[in-house]
């Protein structure tokens, strides 16, 4: 028995309470009074008032350290905390159960109700808020004891509860039942609800479950616990209750009748991981409760039960069995499928072969030579030297700008300590002999010296056992974050086979669990996705051999890290890897062919990626075809597509002329016509007229009441025919019901019309959609509403002048009518209307004109450039248009739209529209450069009727005109009275288009082949020929450009120049003929020596070539120049921002900075053929700041922008790119001028 110290007690409450004395002298006193003998209970109302008195400012809760707190908390709250810690570890052992009831009403008493709490990341959230069902003293008690006062602590729930071994769950059941018998029973609410709690805060609760005699607890009241769903347990309740028991694999077999009734939830996250859960128990456990159960609830939770029942392999007979028995038509379906299902996937796994994993070598130990001392002892020295130099830097640059920074200075003096002893037991250390015992710091500097410029890396004997040792030393410990990180510094890693991986982390750490580390590397849902950046043959027989942690991933088997971890192995991570086995493991097909059919978009693809690898797959996928809902048979049918076996043809055919419903009609004939059958007999205008009744007798579709059918226009099919307007207005139904911007379907219906008519609905709809997308109010509407609002603005602005007179001087004599002016210009722009929910009508315009839909759509774009999804529509729906203006106005959008989603969709429909081709994006953007009107002999004809024109380019790419005489003119005529003035207006139109595309021509193609030269990029000889020499337009801009015929291995075997008759001639003036097997490259300063340099020039001269750009202007950076690999003899040098701005902008670079921050730090300029950054850093500034002096500090190349990608080395990188760049670099520097003190 523990004597009671009654000093102690008394001190430690008086602590506890000791901040309200500033509120009112002795109050902690009285508190401390009241706890201890149960006196003068008149204190808690006196607390409630002067909690009230100061609730703006939440006076009283934060003298006590907010207590029942969960979030970030400061400094200030620390010391109030540590006092009522110490209460929490003495708890029963020097207080009654009462005195701790009345410890708690205390701190309930500061407990304001119409406080309204902040929302931030850093909110803190009241124990108020956790659950209804229990007493506010006690939630105080609770969450305070056992979550506030452990917040910003490192420990895990075990360590935290060793601080309050006093506690038990017992006690806290005792608290309740002596305030009110009966209250204990709702105890579990507070360990497992979590209402208004930010997901972020949940790990901040797991202390709770570390507390004594929990799981007996549970387990003594397990129907209690069963129970708690039914008895108002929130969403995310359930879920920490599930989580509870995954943590707890003896409470699984315990509960299987919870699983399963939370398997068939309503609410999908509760519903898959308790599937997740009764999948992870014995089959037979699993098996005989949803038997037992199936006859309870809903057909739709029968439905599921069916599902989990396959999932589990059950025998065909158990279904049959249930079949004989059950009466509803749906799931009588379900029961029917699944038995299809289970003799399709028996056929299936006697089909397909076990996927043959390939051995691995496993690596062999040896021992680094000494010439390895002595790279160490050099790579050392260097770093010395150039620390030595930075840390003199910083000084100069805290004495210049009155800084106190440390950072290098520090560096150099940690680097200074090292010895010559010290480097031998690195090297020792690498082979394995002995360990490193050094500070945190010293361990950076230890990894820096071994792999400086990769010197150690070249020698024969450096192997993964020395590059792991090297990364092991930074990290003290390799988990798996530390792991992913190495893996994204060193580029070999990615591309090692990850068991051997898992070898040399074995036998070099005592780390338990390696390959859960290695598998973690991959599957963690941390920032950076290791499964873009591997090697996927690398990737896929380390978790062949390792199942499990995919297993995991996908949600098969309960997760093993910690309740409410912020980490947790991903799903679309384990399908990615999936897609990268050669064949799918065959226990997965039900599971992703689940998801392959599901309404997220990302796993469905991935599972229908890796699906598609499994050859007898498409068996189980026609059965869907059957399907009770019309989504996922119109997902079957797309998947069909996407598996693309002829055999599904017969399937599919069976389904159309069984389906109902005019959208999955729609999507079978589309799945057919992709799989090759002939579908014309569904296309004839008698077929397509009978299919327009019928369609037009259900619902008209939501969305497009102001599609006014008497505006389509009269539209012909491809024989002149006329289209009934019933298949017209029919097609705009099903296309909005489909809400597919490119529906494969309605590209084929529009491609039967004449082409005038497919330009005719393509504008019609297009211009429709965006007039409706467009609304704005009335000019009725705006001038009602600046009458009404006028005036209040006008003394809001009145006050702004009175109040900041230098700031609103404008406001000074405004008026009345000036506000409304100002109102009805903002009423009238403001859009009211949307039509994105009718997108799928888009899937119309596929036919519109080229030219016509650029410039509609450009408008918008720069007018409407926040309505992403509408813009993202429209390129989708003009993508299956062939037209060249429309892929080059998409590759426009794919390299330079601000907007990033914009971009990556354009970027995705032009690997699209290559793929269709079989071309790469490079031939593409080749292969439809626009001609401007020009044909192959470069002449524009312009036909007035009785009189035709011709336009032709000059060298200077000046336009000539000249008329049926050949006399050159200076602008085309007006029209005659015998001519038609519409078709002069029209050709007018179509030569000032050619004019405005001959500019963007010209200054697009400049770029490309400037970006051709810094790459070094190779044409066949045939291709070069063909789409840059032969095009009317291109064809001049390469004559003024020196290039250079190589053969397989690079080698230069000539250089010329092409000229204006077509021939191609020599630095000598001698004609040549390019051999057919050679490939043609752009020559440049650093590829041919001086003496041809020269020549060259003379050549340009002397034949009056004023060259593209620059080609002989610009050399490489001297050695000495690059340090660390990066171009920083610059380094230090000063300008100002926009001044660098204006610079680096003209040469083709954009800024780059972090949206959290909005620090512009540096300029890139991406050459997406090397998938290259060249970055140009400097000091930095604000986007929002005026100009500023900043420093240049040096130029980088990366692969990736983020900081955590290696960089390049610059010494190995292209060198027509090296020198290019170093052009860049100057020419900033001669803006800069040297930095003195």
């Amino acid at each position: 028995m523990v004597k009671h110290d009654q000093n102690l007690m008394d001190q430690v409450i008086l602590d506890c309470f000791a901040g309200l004395n500033k509120l009112e002298q002795s109050i902690s006193e009285r508190i401390c009074h009241y706890i201890l003998y149960g006196k003068d209970v008149v204190i808690l109302d006196e607390l409630k008032v002067l909690s009230k008195t100061y609730k703006y400012d939440n006076r009283v809760y934060n003298l006590l350290g907010m207590p029942g707190s969960v979030g970030f908390l400061d400094e200030s709250n620390e010391p109030q905390q540590k006092v009522r810690a110490k209460f929490y570890q003495l708890w029963t052992s020097q207080y009654s159960p009462e005195q701790l009831i009345r410890f708690g009403k205390i701190l309930a008493a500061a407990y304001i109700p119409d406080t309204p709490q902040r929302r931030s990341f850093y909110e803190k959230i009241s124990s108020r808020v956790i659950t209804p069902k229990l007493p506010l003293w006690f939630l105080y008690l609770f969450i305070d004891g056992l979550v506030t006062t452990f917040l910003n602590r490192n420990f895990d729930a075990e360590q935290n509860m060793a601080e309050r071994d006093n506690w038990s769950i017992e006690q806290l059941h005792q608290l309740l039942e002596i305030e009110q018998k009966g209250l204990g029973d709702q105890l579990m609410f507070a360990f497992f609800e979590r209402q208004h709690v930010p997901e972020y805060h949940y790990s901040y609760f797991n202390t709770v479950f570390a507390i004594k005699g929990l799981k007996l607890y549970i387990t003594n009241n397990l129907e209690r616990f069963k129970s708690l769903p039914d008895q108002e347990l929130s969403t995310i309740g359930q879920l920490q209750q599930l989580q509870y028991i995954a943590s707890h694999n003896d409470l699984k077999e315990r509960v299987v009748d919870l699983l399963v009734k939370q398997s068939t939830s309503s609410i999908k996250k509760i519903r898959e991981l308790a599937t997740t859960l009764l999948l992870s128990i014995s089959k037979e456990s699993a098996q005989n409760q949803l038997i037992a159960s199936f006859a309870q609830g809903t057909p739709k939770q029968r439905c599921q039960k069916i599902a989990l029942l396959v999932k589990l392999s059950v025998d065909k007979e158990i279904f049959e069995k249930i079949l004989t028995e059950e009466t509803n038509k749906i799931v009588v379906k379900s029961i029917e499928s699944a038995l299809f299902s289970i003799k399709d996937d028996k056929l299936v796994k006697q089909e397909e072969d076990e996927i043959i994993i390939p051995p691995f070598m496993p690596i062999t130990e040896v021992d680094l030579p000494v010439k390895a001392r002595d790279i160490l002892h050099q790579n050392y020295q260097e770093l010395l030297i150039q620390s030595q130099n930075r840390a003199q830097l910083e000084k100069l640059d805290n004495q210049g700008y009155h800084n106190l920074e440390r950072n290098e200075q520090e560096r150099y003096e940690q680097l200074t300590t090292f010895t010559d002893n010290d480097l031998d037991m690195i090297f020792h250390y690498l082979n394995g002999k002995g360990q490193l015992m050094q500070s945190d710091i010293k361990n950076q500097l230890t990894n820096e010296i071994i792999l400086h410029k990769g010197r150690l890396q070249t020698i024969p004997e450096f192997n993964l056992y020395h590059l792991l040792r090297a990364e092991k030393i930074t990290y003290t410990n390799i988990e798996s974050y530390c792991l992913a990180l190495s893996f994204l510094k060193h580029e070999i890693l990615p591309c090692t086979d990850l068991r051997l991986i898992a070898q040399v982390l074995n036998n070099i750490s005592d780390m338990p669990d390696v390959k859960r580390i290695v598998a973690a590397a991959y599957l963690m849902n941390y920032y950076y996705d290791l499964t873009f950046e591997s090697d996927a043959n690398c990737v896929w027989p380390f978790f062949a051999e390792n199942l499990i942690y995919l297993d995991e991933a996908l949600g098969l088997i309960p997760s093993l890290e910690p309740q409410n971890s912020n980490y947790t192995f991903d799903k679309k991570r384990g399908l990615k890897i999936l897609t990268f086995f050669p064949k799918l493991p065959v226990k997965y097909n039900i599971y992703l062919l689940e998801l392959a059919l599901g309404d997220t978009k990302i796993p469905r693809l991935l599972a229908q990626q890796a699906l598609s690898k499994s050859p007898c797959i498409h068996r189980q996928v026609e059965n869907v075809l059957t399907s009770n809902k019309y989504k996922q048979r119109i997902l079957a049918a797309n998947l069909l597509v996407t598996l693309g076996n002829k055999s599904s043809i017969a399937a599919l055919n069976t389904a159309l002329n069984q389906e109902k419903q005019e959208v999955v009609q729609a999507a079978l004939l589309s799945a057919l016509e992709s799989l090759g059958e002939n579908i014309g007999q569904y296309l004839t205008p008698s077929r397509l007229l009978d299919d327009a009744s019928k369609g037009l007798k259900s619902k008209k579709p939501a969305g497009i009441e102001w599609l006014v059918n008497d505006t389509i226009p009269a539209l012909t099919w491809q024989n002149g025919e006329q289209v009934d307007r019933k298949i017209i207005i029919w097609w705009m139904w099903l296309a909005v019901k489909l809400k597919e911007p490119a529906n494969p379907l309605l590209t084929i219906y529009i491609r039967l019309l004449s082409d005038k008519s497919q330009k005719q609905l393509g504008l019609f709809i297009l211009q429709s959609f965006i007039q409706q997308d467009t609304l704005t109010p009335t000019l009725i509407e705006a001038e009602n509403e600046a009458k009404l609002t006028a005036p209040a603005r006008l003394q809001s602005y009145l006050n702004s002048y009175k109040n900041h007179p230098d700031f609103y001087p404008e406001y000074q004599n405004i008026t009345l009518q000036q506000v409304i002016e100002r109102i009805e210009k903002e009423v009238l722009t403001r859009l009211i209307g949307s039509a994105i929910k009718s997108k799928g009508l888009l899937a119309l315009i596929g036919g519109i004109e080229g030219h016509v839909a650029v410039s509609i759509i450009k408008a918008y774009m720069k007018n409407h450039y926040t309505r992403r999804e509408q813009i993202e529509a429209m390129l989708e729906a003009i993508a299956v248009n062939d037209d060249f203006i429309i892929i080059q106005f998409l590759l426009t959008i794919a390299y330079s739209n601000p907007k990033k989603t914009i971009q990556e969709k354009a970027k995705s429909l032009i690997n699209q529209i290559a793929e269709q081709k079989k071309w790469t994006t490079d031939d593409l953007t080749e292969r439809t450069v626009l001609t401007a009107g020009l044909d192959d002999s470069g002449i524009l004809m312009l036909d007035y009727g009785a009189r035709t024109f011709t336009a032709s380019i000059d060298d200077n790419f000046k336009w000539q005109l000249k008329n049926l005489e050949g006399n050159i003119i200076k602008t085309l005529p007006e029209a005659r009275k015998d001519e038609d003035p519409t078709v002069i207006k029209e050709v007018k139109k179509q030569f000032s288009r050619s004019k405005k595309e001959l500019t963007q021509i010209v200054s697009s193609q400049t770029e490309r082949l400037y970006e051709a030269m810094c790459t070094q990029r190779r044409w066949q000889v045939s291709n070069w020929q063909q789409y840059l020499f032969a095009h009317p337009i291109v064809g001049r801009l390469v004559q003024r450009l020196v290039w250079l015929a190589v053969d397989e291995q690079g080698k230069i075997c000539n250089s010329f120049r092409p000229t204006e008759d077509g021939s191609l001639i020599n630095l000598h003036d001698e004609e040549i003929t390019l051999n057919q097997n050679h490939y043609i490259t752009l020559a440049h300063n650093v590829l041919l020596p001086a003496s041809h340099i020269n020549q060259w020039q003379v050549h340009l001269k002397d034949y009056k070539v004023t060259p593209l750009f620059a080609q002989f202007a610009n050399p490489l950076p001297k050695s000495q120049w690059i340090d660390d690999g990066i171009v920083n003899n610059y380094t230090g040098w000063l300008t100002d921002a926009f001044t660098i701005r204006n610079v680096l902008i003209k040469r083709g670079y954009k800024n780059e900075y972090f949206e959290d921050s909005e620090c512009l730090d540096c300029y890139c300029k991406y050459y997406s053929n090397l998938n290259l950054y060249t970055i140009i850093q400097f000091s930095g500034r604000y986007i929002s700041q005026e100009n500023s002096l900043v420093e240049r500090y040096y130029l980088s190349f990366r692969q990736k922008r983020i900081y955590t990608k290696p960089k390049i080395d610059a010494n190995d990188i292209p060198a027509v790119l090296l020198a290019e760049s170093f052009a860049d670099y100057m020419a900033v520097a001669n803006a800069s001028c040297k930095f003195e003190i």
